[in-house]
């Protein structure tokens, strides 16, 4: 494993270079859930910096929601990754369950309505993961499906089911594809509230629709992302 120095001449303070460090090894899996990093004195001889510099990239840190200190324990990781690949949109319910993590979901929203003569089913839903006995809520979703091909679909407690396996187990209709623009947005009070927003910052909007193997639409959709939900892109940079 290659040995990590901090650069005491570069122009980057030293606590600033030490919480790039804490971070990534956060991010990349090094430090997990519920970990105790090193104590300020091992870090101390192992950097060769002050416990000042120290407790200065750990205050960062812990601003930034990464970790958490315990008085006379130590500092925990408070954060768990959740990253989704935007090539690969799928069911929400679906990706929180492939990491073996526990989807919560609460209902905003579930109205029939009428648009050009075809009805309906209006669902709105806040979605998050359970992490212990903490919910991290990560993103609004806004869904339009047609009742023509879901008949009864409104009956079903969304707070409790996923929308796109009832899809599948109860109609037989296969979400298959997803046209999506992604674009920057101020939030409204309830996305500021659910997300736990201070002050005004950039979310992002997904919008578009979703088709089933047919080709039809299944769903007219508009999801906004929390703070709290990293992406990653995967891109083939070859010619």
């Amino acid at each position: 494993m290659m040995k990590i120095i901090l650069q005491k001449n570069d122009a980057i303070p030293l606590y600033i270079q030490l919480a790039k460090i804490i971070r990534d090894d956060i991010l990349n899996g090094t430090y997990k859930e519920g970990d105790l990093i090193p104590s300020e004195a091992q870090m101390a001889q192992k950097y060769k910096i002050t416990r000042t510099t120290i407790r200065r990239a750990i205050a960062d840190l812990v601003n930034e929601g990464l970790l958490s200190q315990v008085h006379g324990k130590g500092t925990y990781v408070c954060f768990k990754e959740v990253s989704y690949n935007v090539w690969n949109f799928g069911g929400f319910t679906d990706y929180i369950m492939s990491r073996a993590e526990t989807p919560h979901s609460v209902v905003l929203r579930k109205d029939i309505i009428t648009i050009d003569k075809k009805k309906y089913l209006a669902l709105d839903r806040v979605r998050g993961v359970k992490q212990g006995e903490k919910i991290i809520f990560l993103t609004i979703d806004y869904s339009q499906i047609p009742l023509d091909l879901f008949p009864g679909l409104e009956q079903y407690d969304f707070s409790v089911n996923s929308l796109y396996n009832l899809m599948r187990t109860e109609y037989r209709v296969f979400p298959k594809r997803a046209e999506l623009s992604m674009n920057a947005m101020l939030g409204d009070t309830v996305m500021k509230e659910t997300f736990k927003l201070k002050k005004d910052i950039p979310l992002l909007l997904a919008s578009g629709q979703i088709y089933d193997r047919e080709n039809r639409e299944i769903e007219v959709l508009r999801v906004v992302y929390g703070p709290n939900m990293q992406f990653k892109v995967v891109a083939n940079m070859e010619v």
